[in-house]
């Protein structure tokens, strides 16, 4: 601001000057006319008495007097002149500073404001960056966890098919066992009642009547009392064959459905007291003789809850079903290393 003062007013010294100068030589100029004239005026007015002279200068107007008269005044209008071009140089270097400090004061809010945008902007791109980064972050994680789902999922479903598979295995297996066994006593018991009846056959023809009525009779009471023997006999292996394959059938679900605790050793067993109810429904589940570690028994009372119900025992006779109403199971897991 002070730079562009001084400029403004080393433009007014220069007018200035000039009209000073001006003034100057007029008053030179107009200085010389008079002195010339005077001095021609002089040199043509015939001589005067001196008295007359006087009296006249006297009255005349001096020139000199009036030329300094007119030189203060050209001075003080000059000065006067000078005056309001300085006020106006004052004035006008005021209005620019005051200009220039406002176009400064409103550059200043301006670059303020720009920087407030700028700062807002940049505020609002990193707000935005960082909700993208999180959005993505949550949209992976998102599909990781999904992706960890369906594993699991598909993992299950495929210990689930491999377990009903197992057990339908084993459900046929003993069906066909079963099965056999049937027919294997079904022959043996016709091939004794053909046995028997050629016996009392050939009684009937070696005696005679009576002795051959005695001996029928004695034969047909000995007859029936083997058959009834027999009968029973059948009745009770059977009743053996299927309480014994009942209850391989139980152990190997409980053996399915145990989870192995990780203090189980080769050779542990444990013997566990089992109710159930006619439906197959586990009442109970004690340990009477421990295997000396409480996570291991556990795990086979567990086992056997969650093998549960047991709708085979639906399928039993009476007899056999009475014997699934408590019974003892000898736990002794196979697959231990």
């Amino acid at each position: 601001m002070k730079s562009e003062i001084r400029t403004q007013g080393d433009g007014l010294l220069f007018p200035f000057l000039i009209a000073v100068g001006c003034h100057l030589l007029g008053a030179l100029l107009l200085w010389f006319g008079w002195h010339q004239a005077s001095t021609l005026s002089a040199e043509r007015m015939p001589r005067v008495n001196p008295d007359s002279v006087i009296a006249a200068v006297a009255v005349q107007h001096d020139p000199i007097a009036a030329l300094k008269q007119k030189q203060q005044a050209d001075a003080a209008a000059q000065a006067k002149a000078q005056a309001r071009v300085e006020q106006q140089r004052r004035v006008e270097a005021k209005r620019q500073a005051e200009a220039k400090r406002q176009a400064e004061a409103k550059r200043q809010a301006e670059a303020r404001k720009q920087a407030l945008i700028r700062q807002k902007e940049e505020e609002s791109r990193k707000q935005a960056e960082a909700e993208a980064a999180k959005k993505r972050e949550a949209a992976l994680k998102a599909a990781e966890n999904k992706r960890q789902a369906e594993l699991k999922r598909q993992q299950q479903l495929k210990a689930e098919q491999e377990k009903k598979a197992e057990q339908e295995k084993r459900a046929e297996q003993a069906k066909k066992a079963e099965a056999a066994r049937k027919e294997e006593a079904l022959r043996k018991r016709e091939a004794q009642l053909i046995a028997a009846k050629e016996r009392k056959d050939a009684l009937a023809a070696a005696e005679a009547e009576q002795k051959r009525r005695d001996a029928i009779a004695r034969e047909q009471r000995s007859l029936q009392a083997a058959l009834d023997q027999e009968e029973a006999f059948l009745s009770e292996l059977e009743d053996r064959e299927q309480l014994a394959s009942m209850q391989a059938l139980i152990k190997s679900y409980v053996e399915q459905n145990w989870s192995r605790p990780p203090t189980a050793r080769k050779g542990m067993q444990a013997v566990l007291k089992i109710e159930l109810l006619p439906t197959g429904e586990v009442k109970s589940v004690t340990v009477v003789e421990s295997s000396r570690d409480s996570a291991f028994d556990r795990s086979a009372e567990q086992a056997v809850y969650r093998a549960g119900p047991f709708r085979e025992l639906i399928d039993l006779k009476p007899q056999q079903k009475e014997a699934f109403r408590a019974f003892n199971l000898v736990f002794k897991p196979e697959d231990i290393q």
